[in-house]
């Protein structure tokens, strides 16, 4: 019966939006940070990242910058890079409970203005 079809889907929807909404409630406000980089300027914003938690990270530039989150274990290991990138966008789950680095360099000789925000949330 497609009627019956539709309320299933209409009444699942309504069980799950609730626990969508709870979830996205208990996650923190993504921090948001607007820079001019001169050249050879740095932009490096670091935080505690453990192994139950996920980072959401993304960023816009008007010209290209160069772009790398890391941590140190020794020495430091890169965990993403991604050089002359004008924006990017992702997630990353570290293994284990570290200080992560989100670091983005202007290695031009024109000011590049940069407009990241990133967010960590539970797995």
């Amino acid at each position: 019966m497609p009627g019956t079809s539709r309320l299933i889907v209409i009444w699942a929807v309504a069980l799950v939006s609730p626990v969508l909404a709870q979830e996205r409630a208990k996650s923190p406000p993504p921090t948001i940070v607007t820079k001019t980089l001169v050249a050879s300027q740095a932009q490096k914003e670091c935080f505690s990242l453990n192994n139950r938690q996920r980072l959401h990270y993304q960023f816009r530039a008007d010209g290209p910058l160069n772009f790398k989150l890391s941590h140190q274990d020794g020495k430091e290991v890169i965990d993403i890079r991604r050089n002359g990138a004008n924006s990017a966008a992702g997630s990353f789950a570290p293994k284990k409970t570290v200080d992560h680095c989100l670091v983005w360099t202007n290695a031009g000789k024109q000011p590049v203005t940069l407009r990241y925000e990133f967010r960590r949330s539970s797995r």
